[in-house]
């Protein structure tokens, strides 16, 4: 890429950044339990779950907004949000009422973010480097989590309170996005060379138009979700039937995480080698993830699982938004994204209800049918050979 397209890539992708601050406030529950000792504890628990409210709203008006303001006002809006929602805490920190309605705006403003910045990125590159480049924000969004996390632990350490001027940083974000993102044009909902079908082309019609083959990678953001939080929710339980403790968890995935970000920086030669099968390579990443963990009690193979694990995320998180953003137009993506995140968002939230229903207890029957998902999903998606599909439907749209 040239000098200029890496720092629009830096502008955009810095806005990842703040997606992951909310797990330095969950890392303070039981210090903010204490202070807020005449509620109940499954009040101060809702910092952990509260900001996915507001990520929904947000998910909802996302499409509606893009007509209304620039993409790239659109994200400066979300990083002010995120800013503002997260210093009020740390400023005024007496009512917890106050501190989660606060977090509710954070999730409005990570929310929009998140789909944002697919948009961006879909406007601003072409071919590999859109590819690559959506790679990339999932590897920023784990190193935001490892740096975050941290940096919260270490302003948190004698005062929860000061864990939450860990969102300033929202201040240098903004400063990137503002002076690196190109300003471009709000979409304009109807052109005058257009027919009047066309000038009539509202939420269900864009909603019409989408290609087949959108709606199926809506199912495959959700077998994801299944994947991700039947591992995220279980893995604790199975390790704690290894004797395993809390810390030792802590430790497992927190190096884990180093394996999405190295898959995130050379996913341009990874994507060479699987070719138009890089998301069901993806689902065979979980499916290893799932495997080292429950058939091993060792911690170097611990590790590895996380590490598929985070290389399973940015394989499918990277490649089905690009696939996405080739099957749709300017007008179609933001509304088709914002659709895949709520999916995505609402699969998270129900899957332990899910397994509860079909009578898959938690631990390692949970982790077992994690590996039947996602190696039945990599096989359909390799024996239909979907990826080719896809692109030979990109290059006829073309």
């Amino acid at each position: 890429m040239t000098k200029r397209q890496i720092l629009k890539a830096i502008g955009i992708l810095s806005m990842n950044l703040l997606l992951m601050l909310g797990t330095a406030v969950t890392s303070a529950i039981a210090a903010i339990a204490r202070s807020f000792s005449t509620e109940p504890i499954s009040k101060v628990q809702l910092l952990g779950s509260i900001p996915q409210l507001g990520q929904i709203i947000s998910t909802i008006f996302f499409a509606y907004l893009t007509f209304k303001m620039t993409r790239k006002n659109l994200g400066l809006m979300a990083i002010l949000f995120v800013t503002i929602g997260g210093l009020i805490p740390a400023i005024y920190s007496s009512s917890l009422n106050l501190i989660l309605a606060c977090m509710v705006l954070v999730g409005f403003g990570t929310g929009t973010i998140t789909n944002v910045v697919p948009v961006l990125l879909q406007e601003n590159f072409t071919g590999e480097a859109r590819a690559t480049t959506m790679g990339w924000a999932t590897g920023v969004t784990n190193v935001g989590m490892m740096i975050f996390t941290a940096l919260g632990g270490i302003l948190g350490n004698s005062n929860w309170r000061n864990l939450f001027w860990i969102y300033g940083l929202g201040l240098v974000v903004f400063a990137l996005a503002l002076f690196l993102i190109p300003q471009d044009q709000k979409l304009a909902s109807t052109n005058q060379n257009e027919s009047n079908d066309a000038k009539k082309m509202g939420f269900w019609s864009l909603l019409k138009h989408l290609s087949g083959y959108v709606y199926v990678l809506y199912l495959v953001n959700f077998m994801l979700s299944i994947a991700m939080m039947t591992f995220l929710s279980n893995q604790s339980i199975v390790l704690a039937g290894q004797n395993k403790g809390t810390a030792y968890v802590a430790m497992v995935t927190a190096l884990g995480n180093i394996g999405g970000i190295i898959t995130a920086a050379f996913l341009t030669y990874i994507r060479k080698l699987t070719r138009d099968d890089t998301i069901a390579w993806g689902f065979i990443a979980f499916a290893l993830s799932f495997i080292c963990i429950i058939f091993s009690s060792n911690v170097i193979l611990h590790i590895i699982g996380n590490a598929f694990s985070g290389m399973g995320i940015v394989l499918v998180n990277a490649t089905a938004p690009y696939e996405m953003s080739i099957l749709t137009d300017q007008k179609q993506f933001p509304l088709a994204v914002s659709i895949n995140t709520l999916i995505g968002s609402l699969a998270g939230m129900f899957v332990p209800v899910l397994l509860a229903a079909v009578k898959i207890a938690p631990g390692r029957d949970s982790f077992l049918a994690g590996i039947a998902v996602s190696v039945i999903t990599a096989l359909v998606l390799l024996l239909t050979r979907f990826g080719s599909r896809v692109k030979k439907r990109a290059e006829d749209n073309n």
